[in-house]
């Protein structure tokens, strides 16, 4: 078995500028909702299933934070009359892009990777929006340096507390489309080569079994001058090798 890696395709992400709103830029929306664990503990309450230990006062309410948002963005791009449509981040499929402009990830930084992994070639760009930030009050009462409960949010364009200033500007022009580069896994076998789908931070090569030992021999496919290649010698992401 063989794994190799090699630049996958730019994906086009959306910030801000200080561009002044003119026309109407984009027109047809996809907004890519996550599903909260509440929903999904939920489901599997009603089955019986749920742990017995989860805190549902806490994933409810970080659940009503992201859904606020959620409904708030929709009256934002009702307001602008701008066509759109909602799909729910684990049912995204690439026939959701037909006609699609502007794809918008509703979440945090999970729900704008999963998105990035159906943008292929860069041609729809990628606004992410992050449903439930860290607030000041969180950072005095929360005694842990970072709090799971909610999103970093370093792949978000906004927030919650901004969309409705930055959100507009970007549908009217006022925006800048910058080229993230990913990484592309192929993984080869005697009679197959699959190819994964590009990622934008990091990858993970594992063991289906977590108690397993994983042994890999790494090397570049041809020679590289780290001197002309920083991304690849820094990282240039949070999980690169």
């Amino acid at each position: 078995l063989k794994l190799l890696l090699r630049q996958g395709r730019d994906v086009t992400m959306a910030t801000l500028n200080a561009g002044v709103a003119g026309t109407l830029s984009f027109r047809r929306l996809l907004v890519v909702v996550k599903q909260t664990a509440y929903e999904e503990y939920s489901a599997l309450k009603l089955r019986g299933q749920a742990p017995k230990a989860l805190r549902w006062k806490r994933l409810e309410s970080r659940y009503k934070a992201h859904k606020s948002c959620v409904n708030e963005l929709l009256s934002i791009l009702r307001e602008h009359r701008v066509d759109f449509s909602c799909v729910n981040r684990v049912e995204l499929d690439r026939q959701h892009l037909a006609n699609v402009d502007l794809m918008v990830a509703v979440g945090g930084d999970g729900t704008v990777l999963s998105s990035a992994h159906f943008l292929d070639h860069g041609t729809i760009p990628l606004l992410g929006i992050n449903s439930d930030p860290i607030t000041e009050e969180d950072k005095t009462t929360v005694k842990k340096k970072t709090d799971e409960r909610r999103s970093h949010g370093a792949l978000c364009m906004c927030t919650a507390n901004n969309m409705h200033e930055y959100v507009p500007r970007i549908l009217h022009g006022g925006g800048t489309l910058n080229e993230r580069t990913r990484i592309q896994c192929i993984v080869k076998s005697t009679f197959s080569e699959t190819r994964l789908v590009p990622a934008l931070n990091d990858m993970l090569i594992a063991n289906p079994s977590p108690a397993a030992v994983s042994r890999f021999r790494m090397g570049w496919l041809k020679e590289v001058d780290l001197d002309d290649a920083a991304p690849l010698r820094d990282g240039g992401g949070t999980g690169l090798l």
